[in-house]
């Protein structure tokens, strides 16, 4: 009690002493952050902060996994269900209230990530320096491309998607700062440079089980970013490092996928059984997952009842499966039962999405959060192959391989095989946040069955939004309200 009445002393005296222009007015909780990232120790526990906050209930942990399937063909909305995520499933976002809002839940682990880059030389050189280098530069590169392709243009998207709106591109943290926001090429770039410097620095031993992202994940990720930009060498590049530096995570996935210029030739892979693809969507296997957020039950955080709530034998549907995207779905495919379970409730059959139902054990609807998985990663290839030279077959052969349980190698060329890609695109990747950004960088429009409605059979409630043009301003979400208050300069995008 001695020493804290001494030093409370001290404290009051020296303040005493001070002009009052000598005094820097800081929150009493404050403290910088080149005061506490000192030790390898403190660089780790910081890098772990920001995959921390990307399992927000805003982000990865419930929102971001629905805002944008809602505005898609994946979904119908279940009028026996809550009535949540309404405004997007009707596509009638406004500023004031805007059904999708990612700003915070992204640049809040874009501020860490942000600090430890800008701090990271308080560390002696080291491979473990450059690791937590390469995670953060990954963290930050992440979450602004999910903020640009959400609320700006894409730039395949339109001729003049690079000249429009980015998003701001947070590299130092200032509180008082108010930016305007960015062109689209300059956000993409950044994100680029961010991600080829996380490539050359980050390890290829960091654990998918422990959520960190490795190099595999890094490059998987490059193949998505080049893929939106257009830069088809890129894509198949970097979908190659992804495939290389995947030992250990590949499962049943396996071999190299030779550039376009060599005709690929797929391994003889066995087609894998259907307990594979349960496993990996139970948490029990991370067979050709790259990335991915770790949601336990000590989290509070459910993101599975963005879908539906109640148990395996009376599932409550928010939003279930389109009979469109079940008709697509063959028989022979693993992934319809994996992804979707027909089963009834209150006397009816709907179409359940179980991606996110839960693990082995543990609390219903609580699940890791697959952000970049290998699929997606020969999807990519396979596209940029097809509109380099027309090829891509062998790579989504690959993919198909693993998906039907009676696979025979395919034989499509042309606009056939073209489709074929998009295809397996929208039934691997369903329900994963994608199928709105595939629409909006191919510049397709969104359409609707016009008859259909929640039940399995089709019958029920229609969508009363059923077609959406390509190029309507709604493709890029609304900046809310609030955020603009806080920074007028943060420009609306056209429309709202």
């Amino acid at each position: 009690m001695k020493k804290k009445i001494i030093l409370l002393m001290a404290i009051s005296l020296s303040v005493l002493s001070c002009q009052e222009d000598d005094i820097t007015y800081r929150p009493l909780n404050a403290v910088n952050e080149s005061t506490v990232l000192k030790t390898p120790a403190d660089f780790e526990n910081a890098i772990r902060g920001s995959y921390v906050y990307m399992r927000d209930g805003s982000g990865y942990g419930g929102e971001f996994l629905i805002d944008t399937e809602v505005m898609t063909d994946n979904l119908i909305y279940n009028p026996g269900g809550r009535g949540t995520n309404l405004d997007g499933f009707r596509w009638i976002s406004t500023a004031n209230s805007a059904h999708f809002d990612y700003l915070e839940a992204a640049y809040r682990p874009s501020e860490i990530a942000s600090k430890v880059i800008n701090n990271i030389g308080n560390l002696p050189a080291s491979a473990q320096r450059d690791n937590i280098e390469g995670e953060a530069r990954f963290v930050r590169a992440l979450t602004h491309f999910d903020m640009v392709r959400s609320y700006s243009k894409i730039p395949t998207q339109s001729a003049d998607a690079m000249s429009s709106l980015g998003v701001y591109y947070l590299e130092t943290f200032e509180p008082f700062a108010r930016p305007s926001r960015p062109t689209v090429q300059e956000t993409y770039s950044k994100i680029i440079e961010d991600l080829e410097i996380a490539h050359d620095k980050i390890g290829t031993s960091n654990s998918v089980t422990a959520g960190r992202a490795s190099k595999s994940a890094v490059a998987g990720l490059l193949s998505r970013v080049y893929l939106y930009m257009g830069d088809y060498a890129k894509v198949i590049q970097y979908g190659q490092s992804a495939l290389d530096n995947a030992t250990g995570a590949m499962g049943t996935i396996t071999g190299v996928v030779p550039p376009p210029a060599v005709p690929p030739v797929p391994p003889a892979t066995a087609p894998s059984p259907e307990s594979d693809y349960v496993k990996i969507w139970d948490d029990a296997s991370v067979n050709g997952v790259l990335f991915k957020i770790i949601i336990q039950d000590v989290d509070n955080t459910i993101p599975g009842t963005v879908y539906f709530q109640g148990g395996a034998n009376a599932r409550k549907s928010e939003y279930v499966a389109s009979k469109e995207l079940m008709d697509l779905y063959s028989d022979t495919d693993i992934r319809k039962k994996t992804y979707i379970a027909n089963s009834k409730y209150a006397g009816k059959f709907y179409n359940h999405v179980i991606k996110y139902d839960g693990k082995t054990s543990g609390t219903a609807n609580v699940n890791d959060i697959k952000i970049v998985r290998m699929e997606e990663v020969l999807l990519n290839m396979a596209e940029a192959q097809y509109r380099l030279n027309g090829g891509g077959l062998a790579t989504l052969d690959l993919l198909r391989a693993k998906g039907y349980s009676n696979f025979t190698a395919g034989s499509e060329t042309g606009q056939q095989l073209l489709d074929a890609i998009l295809l397996e695109r929208r039934l691997e990747l369903a329900f994963e946040m994608d199928r709105f950004y595939t629409l909006k960088r191919l510049n397709l429009d969104m359409n609707r069955s016009a008859t259909d409605g929640q039940f399995s059979d089709g019958t029920g409630v229609p969508a009363n939004v059923t077609f959406i043009a390509a190029g309507d301003f709604r493709w890029q979400m609304p900046i809310p309200k609030y955020y603009r208050d806080l920074n007028p300069n943060y420009q609306q995008n056209p429309g709202y």
